[in-house]
């Protein structure tokens, strides 16, 4: 079974197209800056020569053309016509109360995908494009949407519920969500792999450090808590997003004249690694300005890091204790440095990395911790796109069933 699995922003696509159950990646690639007439496809099948060409995409409906257009090409295809493909698998930011593990995709689950907009607004509007144009390009074969909030569904009320009126929960599902959950299940996977220890006998604290970040604590194959909340706003200071901040600082705000877009546009793309350091919302700019003696560089590198290592610490109790440490995400498993700033000073808890091998491991699988950590300390280059078509093909087997 042929699976294409897509992971559609703002103004990208990503897309892997997997032979299933055999996990074999056929061909994968990504189509950015859609919208513009310089829109780029880089495009590694894997048997064939890579590309990389600019393919004007005005809108997503026609990246979704132009990547199913490529995988049937004479010279760079990898099938013979699209009929090949047998699903598609979307990732879902947010799913709601609803949508609490991964399904065909129907009307009702687009209505729900749609009411969550205002909770996802940088996330689920494109992620409704990408099914929408899959739906126009390859009409009649199932689509399955993969949330990455339902890898909290078995999070305690205790953990998810805001000191809030009640009624507001039930009225309108204001409580903690959890994102980056595809993510996190996938690291899970991995470490129960390297360790050769069943993840359901594993307590993980699983960070995922990009673009945007959060940390989520496991214990025995289920999430039991993370620092994302109602919206993937809430939590670490993230490339742009604030994380957690006083709600008061939002009502004072607007007593001082701010409007919501304004607060909104503040909070979701001003702020964070950006906002801190005036450099970028690029952390490797940012750490090479520190190492110049950039001091709101300096400053950005010492509250990110000391973030995380406060919600490690706090999951350390939480979970009673912790086997393994992973980091993904591009910070996660590209930044030796902020790795090492996180862990520090993290010994008492059995933590002691192995500085060598942290600074040789860049965008790779590895384990980084010493030999004596009682911690360990595992990096894992996300494979998003391999867990979607995992539980695309196990949607697809159980309804054949």
């Amino acid at each position: 079974m042929k699976i294409l699995v897509l992971n559609t922003r703002i103004h990208s696509i990503e897309f892997e197209l997997i032979e299933m159950p055999q996990e074999t990646p056929l061909a994968r690639g990504v189509i950015e800056k859609i919208g513009m007439e310089t829109s780029i496809l880089n495009y590694e099948p894997s048997q064939k020569k890579k590309l990389k060409t600019v393919e004007p995409a005005i809108d997503h409906a026609r990246a979704v053309e132009i990547i199913i257009k490529t995988l049937v090409s004479t010279e760079h295809g990898v099938i013979k016509n699209k009929d090949d493909i047998a699903a598609v698998g979307h990732r879902i930011v947010h799913g709601g109360e609803k949508n609490k593990e991964s399904t065909v995709i129907n009307e009702i689950v687009k209505r729900e995908i749609y009411r969550c907009i205002e909770l996802a607004l940088l996330h689920n509007p494109y992620n409704l494009k990408g099914i929408e144009a899959s739906e126009k390009t390859l009409p009649g074969i199932p689509k399955v949407a993969v949330f990455d909030t339902s890898f909290y569904r078995d999070m305690p009320d205790y953990a998810y519920m805001y000191a809030l009126p009640y009624n507001l929960y039930r009225e309108y599902g204001i409580r903690r969500y959890g994102f980056h959950g595809i993510s996190h299940m996938y690291s899970m996977q991995c470490v129960s792999e390297i360790m050769k220890v069943s993840e359901k006998k594993l307590k993980i604290i699983s960070c995922h450090l990009g673009m945007g970040c959060s940390v989520t604590a496991i214990s025995n194959g289920v999430a039991v808590d993370t620092t994302m909340g109602f919206s993937p706003l809430d939590g670490l200071m993230m490339s742009t997003r604030s994380g957690s901040i006083d709600p008061e600082v939002v009502i004072y705000l607007m007593k001082v004249g701010w409007s919501i877009n304004d607060i909104h546009a503040c909070l979701n793309r001003q702020s964070g690694i950006l906002g801190v350091s005036g450099v970028s919302d690029d952390m490797e700019k940012v750490v090479n300005r520190m190492k110049e003696g950039d001091k709101r560089s300096k400053l950005t590198v010492d509250m990110f890091a000391y973030q995380v290592r406060k919600y490690i610490g706090g999951f350390y109790i939480i979970l009673g204790g912790v086997d393994a440490i992973s980091f993904t995400g591009g910070i996660g498993v590209n930044s030796p440095v902020i790795r090492e700033a996180i862990l520090k000073g993290l010994e008492h808890i059995g933590v002691k990395l192995d500085k060598g091998r942290n600074e040789k491991t860049i965008g790779k699988e590895d384990k980084i911790h010493a030999k004596n950590s009682k911690v360990k300390l595992i990096c894992i280059p996300r494979n998003e796109h391999l867990l979607k078509a995992r539980e695309v093909y196990r949607v697809l087997s159980k309804k054949l069933k």
